[in-house]
């Protein structure tokens, strides 16, 4: 009996230290952001322009996604996708045969949408996320066009 007491025992400290530590370890970082905005639609899209252009950035193209699948008979909520490009990034990386590789991922994409309760929201890619799987030159830029994006968006939102 004293026995299965001390096994029991063991097991559940072994159980209570494997959910204390996995609530310890940080949490996988996420391939995509969402951050919401507490302001109208449009208001967003003209201030999200506005803070790239000031930020050295170039908007490339603006899909809108809702106009694409109203031409097709769908009908969905506002979704609006601008492909932007910082020329000395770009440059850094499509400069080196051996980051060409990245340009898959290329130009960064950034996705202002609406939701049906009328909240909008900005989704992207999270490139520090991917980072730490890249040569390190490849990563610095990654994490500085990153920064540079976030800190567009934080404008953004406040």
């Amino acid at each position: 009996m004293l026995k299965k007491i001390a096994i029991s025992t063991v097991f559940s400290l072994a159980a209570l230290l494997g959910v204390a530590f996995a609530q310890a370890a940080p949490a996988p970082m996420q391939p995509l952001l969402v951050t919401e905005v507490n302001k109208p639609f449009a208001t967003v899209i003209e201030s999200f322009r506005t803070e790239v252009r000031a930020a050295g950035w170039s908007i490339l193209n603006t899909t809108n996604m809702a106009g694409v699948l109203a031409e097709r008979g769908f009908t969905v909520r506002p979704v609006l996708i601008f492909d932007l490009c910082s020329g000395r990034y770009a440059a850094q990386i499509l400069g080196r045969d051996d980051f060409r590789f990245i340009s898959a991922f290329m130009p960064c994409r950034v996705s202002i949408y609406q939701t049906s309760d009328g909240k909008t929201f900005i989704s992207r890619m999270n490139a520090r996320a991917f980072a730490p799987m890249m040569p390190r030159e490849l990563a610095e830029v990654l994490v500085q066009s990153s920064n540079e994006i976030e800190a567009v968006i934080a404008r953004v939102v406040r």
